[in-house]
């Protein structure tokens, strides 16, 4: 439907030249009302494309007052410098009579060198303006090259109004057709989203549930396993479960992305904008740590380095009894134990998966994205053994829920004793009912000192299992709060019946700001008030706006309005300014021809000005991405040419057949933007090339071809059209690409080394309040946690970081896949080392993500729903971590020390060291032995202590990696002297010094 409804515009608009008063009132420019439909998008849904058009409709009728006052300025130049000439034919062309005013034609150049750059320099800064800076970049070009052929004011103000016209009768065509043929809202992308990611995330636990299940019989410290032929491969059920959780992540984003134009969609609907934004930012707590059992692998590995295993042998067939040597044995049993108990673990799990499954389930029926399933849930599962349990969709399915999910903490109980009988611990059949009085029996290796190798595997090896089941159990609740927030709606009655949904206009005043500056709100208060009390929480640097080193804060009028001016230069000194002055300085290499007297008729009999427009609006920031979008450029108009030979010539040029085949061809350039959005330039010029030959072949043959070349444009058949447009298209892209290099280079290269220390910085930013959030809610659990108070300043300020580091990441992906394109001049890039470095950074952002998902079992100390309770343990455990420092900021700052390394290519400082990580366990052991022991190993926040000293020790083996890979490309100011002396075995008296002067 939507390939339909992509192609009816363009055609539509064509398919107008038919008749005769349209097509004269156009002449050859005609065309671009098919253009304009096309580059509307009229597939994008209601909210967006009624932004986009407000956006481009401003732009043009910008564009349109630009350029006239362009017009009056060439004029009056012409007129004062006795350049008049004949008169001109007043329209939409230029009359061969009119004689050549070289002050005409440089002050029409002038005009657009400051049009073209103005429009890339604001294409540059603000990419969501990308549409509307390209039509305002055609309408700018096609405007200066007729510009120097009017003699009067009143044949100028003719021409950019019949221009006007077909730009808006363009936005016009798309507007009607997206609004009225297979209308898509914002709101229905919003929930096809949901609903696919509620299903994605179905799929990604089953998926993780088999990824466990391989555990039982397989060697989970072999990640990187050896086929027979000598190749490394990763198990099947391992990298299903990696792929589904990128499709995953993929989903959050596209989600995130569409609820923004949900909210501000004036619709027809059950759920608010509000209604939309919670039921969102709840699936998005489930979404967490369900991302973090991706992490498992990660958590694996780093334990098998941390033993000295090698990971690419597997040892799940080696009998531990029959191992050849001792470290081989230790390998082997520690398999074995891994595997009985990923055995112990597969009922608990399933039982876990199909709830949080069902949960799902429940909360899609409630909403209405699915329909509730009549059919029997499993062929094991007889009637006696569901009785009347309530499935999805059910009105009593929420306690149901719950109480499926404490049998799966109860649970627990029996892993950990059977994790206990493995290791020779003895414990009563009610031991955790009542630890604190229980007794048990202590096998000898419990007497050795707790960092011993041997207690230390143990340890590690509870904690695995204890990961595993939180994050399965916080998954759980999360799910539950999630069905709490949809009933809720149901129950308001909000889900019974539509309603006229209107955006607020607070809502829609911050879209707009939003819109024209490009910034997101930040908070300027240091002093935050408290509405309970008169506790002030004084809050650090990183929440107020960047200093600026040149400059004190501005306190006088004039410090104030002179302000004005340094952001004028700051502007002009931009890469914004200095992209838009390269683009400028392209187009106008093609476009001093137009402007020349020997060349200026021939420039627009030859149509070179298509070549001008391409250029101009063609340049990516980069030379890398400039190659590829010509290549992808040259491609479409290729097959573009070839389509419009077979729709011209297999119907001998009739109407009727021709936009048949026009329409059909047209499906193939909105398939590739629906299907291959990477491709998206090759499937807008072939969809663009299509409307501009076959829509002139059209034109000329309602008009006539003597009324075609009156205008100055020299009539070609299609067969020689064709090639034209080809040529055109591949100068302007080549001349384009030709200014990416000159005069000097902006590749891949340097793009990906400045946006990596952008990364760097913003994971450093988000450690840090990391850091913070985990400190108050060890310490103090719930003591800021009013409304203003720090916690809430904190969660904002985390999600906003994690956001933009996210961002970031994708963007470098993104800009990897383009450095095959860079020319190599010079060494190799290091493609390879950059990439490790992102994909460290992007797991040690993830392990950042589970401490704190980890730590807020610790800040709800003080709920009793069934789902947490207080403890003695708990108690004494946040009484302890009071006292404690386990603050460590020199993470922070190795990371801003990478971001401005890399940034600015200087070495790294000497002697830089990773700190250790925290260890908690350590540190509380030496307070109090007790609070560790066997007792308390079934206490909730047991688990949460366990997920935060598994990711912080994995997130600080993540920086050590990061900090190696950065002396290899920065390198490490070192000037120390290494001296090696070797003595023959001749020569007592000889000796060999080798020196070796280190500095990179």
């Amino acid at each position: 439907m939507q390939m339909f409804k992509g192609a009816l515009a363009p055609t539509i608009a064509i398919a107008c030249f038919q008749s005769y008063s349209f097509a004269s009132l156009f002449v050859t420019i005609g065309y671009l009302v098919g253009v304009v439909s096309i580059l509307s998008v009229a597939i994008q849904p209601r909210a967006k494309l009624m932004q986009t058009m407000l956006v481009n409709v401003l732009a043009t009728c910008l564009a349109a007052a630009l350029c006239l006052l362009a017009m009056f300025c060439v004029i009056t130049a012409r007129s004062t410098t006795g350049g008049g000439g004949a008169p001109a034919v007043a329209k939409p062309g230029t009359s061969p009579s009119v004689a050549y005013s070289s002050s005409a034609s440089a002050v029409s150049g002038v005009w657009l060198f400051a049009l073209i750059y103005t429009i890339n320099a604001i294409r540059c800064k603000n990419p969501q303006f990308s549409i509307a800076c390209t039509m305002m970049a055609i309408f700018s070009n096609v405007s200066s090259v007729y510009s120097p052929h009017f003699t009067s004011f009143g044949q100028a103000a003719r021409f950019i109004k019949t221009l006007l016209q077909a730009f808006l009768l363009g936005h016009s065509i798309a507007t009607t057709v997206s609004l009225l043929v297979f209308p898509l809202t914002s709101r229905q992308i919003f929930f096809k989203s949901f609903a696919a990611c509620i299903s994605t995330l179905q799929t990604v636990l089953n998926s993780h549930l088999e990824y466990i299940h391989s555990m039982e019989r397989s060697d989970a410290f072999a990640l990187h396993r050896v086929n027979t032929t000598g190749e490394e491969f990763t198990p099947k059920e391992a990298e299903e479960f990696q792929n589904n959780i990128h499709k995953l992540s993929a989903l959050h984003a596209k989600l995130d992305a569409d609820l923004g134009l949900a909210k501000r969609e004036i619709a027809v609907g059950k759920l608010g904008p509000d209604d939309l934004q919670s039921i969102y930012r709840q699936l998005r707590l489930v979404l967490l740590p369900t991302n973090g059992l991706a992490s498992t692998r990660q958590v694996l590995k780093r334990v098998a380095e941390e033993r000295g295993w090698d990971i690419a042998s597997d040892f799940s067939r080696v009998d531990p009894e029959t191992a050849k040597t001792e470290d081989d044995r230790v390998r082997a049993r520690a398999v074995h134990e891994w595997n009985n108990l990923m055995k112990r673990l597969r009922e608990p799990f399933n039982q876990i998966t199909q709830t949080i499954n069902d949960g799902l389930e429940h909360t899609s029926i409630v909403l209405g994205l699915s329909k509730k399933k009549k059919q029997a849930r499993a062929a094991d599962d007889t009637a006696e053994e569901r009785g009347d349990e309530p499935r999805p969709g059910d009105k009593d399915f929420l306690p149901h829920y719950k109480k499926a999910a404490a049998k799966f903490l109860d649970s627990k109980k029996e892993m950990l004793r059977a994790w206990c009988a493995m290791h020779g611990i003895e414990l009563r059949d009610d031991f955790f009912d009542n630890p604190y009085r229980k007794e048990y029996h202590a096998p000898p290796w419990m007497e050795l000192d707790p960092q011993s190798p041997e207690r230390r595997w143990v340890r590690r090896q509870l904690f695995l299992c204890l990961y595993l089941e939180f994050l399965l159990y916080n998954i759980s609740r999360q799910v539950y709060q999630l069905m709490e927030v949809v009933e809720s709606l149901q129950s308001s009655g909000k889900l019974s019946k539509s309603r006229l949904i209107v955006p607020g206009h607070k809502r829609l005043r911050k879209w707009l700001i939003n819109v024209c500056t490009g910034r997101d709100e930040k908070g300027d208060d240091q002093q935050v008030d408290r509405d309970t009390d008169t506790v002030q929480v004084y809050m650090g640097q990183a929440y107020l706006e960047r200093k600026d080193p040149e400059h004190l804060a501005a306190r006088t009028k004039w410090e104030k309005t002179s302000n004005i001016l340094r952001k004028v230069s700051h502007f002009l000194r931009s890469p914004a300014s200095a992209f838009g002055f390269r683009v400028a300085c392209a187009t106008m290499s093609i476009a001093v021809i137009a402007f020349l007297r020997d060349t200026q008729q021939q420039f627009i009999t030859q149509r070179l000005f298509w070549a001008q427009i391409i250029c101009s609006i063609s340049m990516s920031p980069s030379a890398g991405q400039t190659l590829r979008a010509f290549m992808l450029r040259a491609l479409g108009t290729v097959l573009a040419i070839v389509m419009s030979f077979i729709a011209y010539y297999i119907v001998d040029g009739k109407a009727a057949g021709v936009l048949v085949f026009f329409f059909v061809f047209l499906h193939v350039g909105v398939w590739v933007l629906l299907k291959h959005p990477e491709y998206t330039v090759a499937g807008m010029i072939m969809q663009v090339t299509l409307a501009i030959t076959l829509g002139y072949e059209l034109q000329v043959s309602q008009i006539g071809k003597q009324r075609a070349v009156a205008t100055g444009q020299a009539y070609y058949p299609l067969y020689m059209l064709g090639p034209i447009r080809l040529a055109t298209v591949l100068g302007g892209c080549f001349v384009a690409w030709i200014w990416t290099i000159f005069p000097y280079p902006i590749t891949e290269h340097s793009q990906v080394r400045k946006n990596l220390g952008s990364a760097l910085y913003m994971l450093a930013n988000y450690y840090s309040i990391m850091l913070e959030t985990v400190r108050i809610r060890l310490s103090s659990p719930g003591a800021w946690d009013s409304k203003g108070g720090a916690m809430v300043k904190l969660d904002k300020s985390r999600r906003k970081v994690f956001g933009k580091f996210n961002t970031l990441a994708s963007a470098l992906r993104g800009q990897m896949a383009f450095l095959g394109f860079d020319i190599p001049i010079g060494g190799k890039f290091p493609r390879q080392e950059y990439q490790n470095v992102v994909e460290l950074m992007q797991s040690a952002a993830n392990f950042m993500v589970l401490v704190t998902i980890a730590s807020t079992a610790f800040a709800d100390a003080g709920q009793r729903d069934g789902w947490t309770h207080t403890s003695r343990w708990r108690d004494d455990f946040q009484r302890i971590m009071s006292e404690a420092d386990i603050a460590t900021h020199q993470i922070t700052t190795l990371l801003t020390l990478f971001s401005g390394s890399i940034t600015t290519g200087t070495p790294l400082p000497p002697y830089l060291q990773v700190p250790e990580p925290y260890e908690l366990s350590k540190h509380l052991d030496e307070i109090d032995k007790d609070i560790l022991s066997v007792r308390h190993i079934a206490e909730p926040g047991y688990s949460a202590f366990a997920l935060i000293q598994l990711g912080s020790r994995c997130m600080v083996e993540d920086v050590r990696l990061i900090l190696k890979a950065m002396k290899e490309l920065v390198g490490e100011m070192d000037f120390s002297f290494h001296i090696v002396s070797s003595h023959s075995n001749d020569s007592s008296d000889s000796a060999i010094a080798k020196t070796t002067i280190k500095e990179e």
